[in-house]
């Protein structure tokens, strides 16, 4: 790209940034709106600006107790900007209002170490303190928060912290339930889609936050939530972390194989996409109906290798079998060059 056409295209940029920002006057909860304009200052390199709306509509979902969505989006600010403070604080914050102790603790001393860069010894020793109260066991902030100049009062208490291994149960609370504390209030807040409209083998975020309510971090199917959130806000690594783990633990497996397919897909992996549906396919749950799901998504990736041959087979495979199985007969007459 030349130079008139980088200008062009930041001038663009710059004026699409200012049309949300404007329309946002108007409407500052629409998340569809927030989620552009996080994508504007991205594409603008402004990624200071792109973390901190991230992390106003990571809090607008927590607000409304969505907290895979929410957990998404503060990662996201965190990994477009490193040195987002806040993002850290926020993530702690979550967690422990979710008893998540030790995923607390760690976001603690992330933070402690960003503030000691910044040369506030006071606020960083503050952060790994708690860390160190969160999680006892965790040594570095045990170690750290000790090696800090602090009173003798406060030394002791680092002193009598439980060894490492020790660890003081969570007092885990219960899920935010939606329904009972919002009521009608939901609607005052567009909870669309940020991303495009999810096709039908998803799971939307109100059925990730119900399955939330039963159960905790570390269990298969909060991991399976968990990366659902993260495909939808595009941390696609980290989707692919938690799939992978829920293949591990030997449970959902066919749920995740099938989502391990699609996001390798989404990441130009291809061999790996063939990789996860083939093992979906060899598990011995499958049904006929699953079958040809996993012939579709196998089609589809094939469709996105340039394979369009091996594409069209599978497709008119599926076709013999159900004829009106999502849109296959559309799929059939695009590659053959019907439309």
């Amino acid at each position: 790209m030349g130079f008139l056409d980088n200008l062009f295209t930041k001038n663009k940029t710059s004026k699409e940034i200012k049309d949300c920002e404007h329309q946002l006057e108007r409407r500052p909860t629409d998340p569809v709106l927030l989620k552009k304009l996080a994508d504007l200052y991205s594409k603008a390199n402004d990624n200071e600006n792109a973390a901190a709306v991230y992390l106003r509509l990571g809090e607008l979902y927590a607000q409304k107790g969505f907290y895979p969505k929410a957990i998404a989006l503060f990662k996201q600010a965190q990994k477009t900007n490193p040195g987002s403070e806040d993002s850290y604080l926020r993530m702690a914050e979550l967690y422990v209002s979710q008893g998540f102790q030790r995923d607390a603790a760690a976001q603690y001393v992330k933070l402690s170490e960003l503030i000691e860069k910044s040369g506030d010894s006071e606020g960083a020793t503050r952060y790994m303190q708690q860390a160190a109260e969160l999680d006892p066991a965790h040594k570095q902030a045990k170690q750290q928060a000790a090696s800090f100049d602090l009173p003798e009062s406060e030394k002791a208490m680092f002193e009598k912290l439980a060894p490492s291994g020790a660890r003081p149960a969570a007092q885990k609370q219960d899920f935010f339930n939606l329904n009972e504390a919002l009521g009608d209030e939901i609607d005052e807040l567009n909870l669309e889609d940020l991303e495009e409209a999810p096709s039908k083998d998803e799971t939307g975020i109100d059925a990730v936050f119900k399955a939330l309510e039963e159960t905790g971090a570390g269990d298969p199917l909060f991991l399976y939530n968990m990366g659902l959130a993260y495909r939808e806000t595009g941390l696609l690594d980290e989707a692919i972390e938690n799939f992978s783990k829920v293949v591990a633990s030997g449970q959902k497996l066919f749920d995740a194989y099938i989502m391990l397919g699609i996001t390798y897909r989404e990441m130009n992996q291809h061999a790996e996409s063939l990789q996860a549906l083939s093992q979906a396919a060899l598990l011995d749950e499958i049904t006929a109906d699953m079958k040809i799901g996993i012939v579709y998504e196998m089609a589809q990736t094939y469709k996105a290798m340039g394979n369009a041959e091996q594409a069209l087979k599978l497709f008119r495979e599926i076709q013999k079998e159900n004829r009106d199985f999502k849109d296959v007969d559309l799929e059939i007459v695009k590659l053959a060059g019907g439309g």
